[in-house]
């Protein structure tokens, strides 16, 4: 009988659902979960962000890569909590993760200075169609609005890729490989965004691609990346 009644209570005090636990809460992560968060740490590689006994700027695992980026960062391991985020963005549409959650984790990382432009990992014209969003797009403009800089959707998708799930480092970076373009020329220091880090391959291709468009040096973030 009083059912109906306490729920509608619930609902008032805690109007979400905690995306890490689906439980009502009063913010896009309940405490337990906030508290679980798989942060990266430190130290970290200064180049590719990994995790490392110490701090160095290059770590045994991108030492014999060749990186299209300066630098790699990313607050959270796509895991746990951080995997369940990104779901949420990404395959729920659940946005408000952006402004609440990942954009001031993005930023605690983000210590590099000015950004000429900051520019999102594009999605190939298909997806983004049956989306209906770009994940990376929104995060990128959640970050600029913050440090007060402009975004640019120079980078397109000029060929269909095979979804990366499967594929091993070096099939990745053949996927990818010439697979985008930049729409106009580009100068100075460029932020490029994207949901997951996982062996750089799609983010070195776009920053390849940004290099040549005439940017002076590009540096990656994104929100999670794999360890």
């Amino acid at each position: 009988m009083y059912e109906p009644y306490l729920s509608a209570l619930a609902d008032l005090f805690y109007p979400e659902r905690c995306v890490g636990c689906e439980r009502r809460a009063s913010d896009v992560l309940c405490r337990t979960c906030f508290e679980a968060l798989p942060g990266v740490g430190s130290p970290v590689c200064r180049r590719c962000g990994l995790p490392t006994a110490f701090a160095t700027f290059v770590c045994e695992g991108c030492k014999n890569v060749d990186f299209g980026f300066e630098s790699a960062k990313a607050p959270l391991k796509y895991e746990g909590v951080g995997k369940k985020i990104v779901h949420a963005l990404k395959y729920r549409g659940y946005k408000r993760v952006v402004e609440r959650l990942a954009t001031p984790l993005m930023l605690q990382v983000l210590d590099d200075g000015r950004f000429d432009a900051i520019v999102p990992v594009p999605l190939h014209r298909l997806r983004l169609r049956k989306r209906g969003f770009n994940q990376a797009e929104l995060l990128a403009r959640g970050v600029a609005e913050k440090i007060k800089a402009t975004v640019s959707d120079t980078l397109e998708v000029v060929r269909s890729t095979r979804d990366q799930v499967e594929l091993s480092a070096a099939q990745r970076r053949a996927n990818v490989a010439g697979a985008y373009t930049a729409t106009v020329p580009l100068r100075g220091r460029i932020l490029l965004i994207d949901d997951v880090f996982t062996t750089g391959a799609t983010m070195s291709a776009c920053a390849g691609t940004l290099v040549r468009a005439g940017a002076e040096e590009v540096h990656a973030l994104s929100l999670c990346r794999t360890v």
